[in-house]
């Protein structure tokens, strides 16, 4: 079966922050890949749309991304390839969990330029189950 549509599903990418010693920059290796690949699958031709959940919701709230650099020196953050997979048209939504996980962020604090919107549960299964979407989580 072929697909024209792909479904990132965006839990499993450990969203730990850690300060490089040297410096305090905050590093996250393996936040920058899911929105990287979104953007190459977009490049394709592919709709793409993205949901991100639990921890990495972090990344949509507030200049959060632009804090957090994708390797030490460097001067590329997350939110560089954020706007990158936006730029090719990739649709970005923030799941509900990712705000119900913490008291820290609300609705408000999620930053538009970055989120197409916020969705639930039953909305991301809807889109997993039409059978249009090949699915990739991590």
């Amino acid at each position: 079966m072929a697909y024209e549509k792909v479904l990132f599903y965006i839990l499993t990418v450990p969203f730990f922050v850690r300060a490089e010693p040297a410096t305090g920059e905050l590093i996250n290796p393996q936040a920058g890949a899911p929105f990287f690949l979104a953007t190459a699958a977009a490049s394709m031709d592919y709709e793409v749309e993205m949901v991100i959940t639990s921890e990495a919701g972090f990344l949509l709230m507030r200049d959060n991304a632009k804090k957090v650099k994708v390797r030490p020196g460097v001067e590329q953050t997350v939110y560089d390839f954020i706007k990158m997979a936006k730029d090719a048209g990739v649709k970005i939504y923030l799941c509900v969990p990712s705000l119900d996980l913490t008291e820290e962020y609300k609705k408000e604090d999620v930053n538009p330029e970055l989120c197409d919107g916020i969705i639930g549960g039953a909305a991301f299964l809807d889109k997993l189950m039409s059978g249009e979407y090949a699915v990739i989580t991590l």
